[in-house]
């Protein structure tokens, strides 16, 4: 484990329990849903595009949990190779 990977392990576990951050995927996910459910039913375009920005938003949130939580892994699975 070099210590840029540590480093970037402990940045994202600073990111995961950031309230600003979560305040912001929250804000933002209400952002896209409201204009999801308030667009016409036949703006096809518009409810895609607010969909793919839940999604997207989603995905962001999951990865960098996933990357805060890599350094657990790896000690799991090292301990299994044992």
């Amino acid at each position: 484990m070099s210590f840029e990977q540590e480093d970037l392990w402990r940045s994202a576990k600073g990111f995961v329990g950031d309230r600003v951050l979560e305040e912001l995927f929250n804000r933002l996910t209400q952002k896209y849903t409201h204009s999801w459910s308030s667009s016409a039913p036949d703006d096809v375009q518009q409810r895609d595009d607010a969909y793919r920005m839940v999604r997207a938003i989603a995905s962001l949130r999951n990865e960098l949990t996933a990357l805060a939580a890599e350094p657990d892994v790896v000690k799991f699975n090292s301990r299994l190779k044992r």
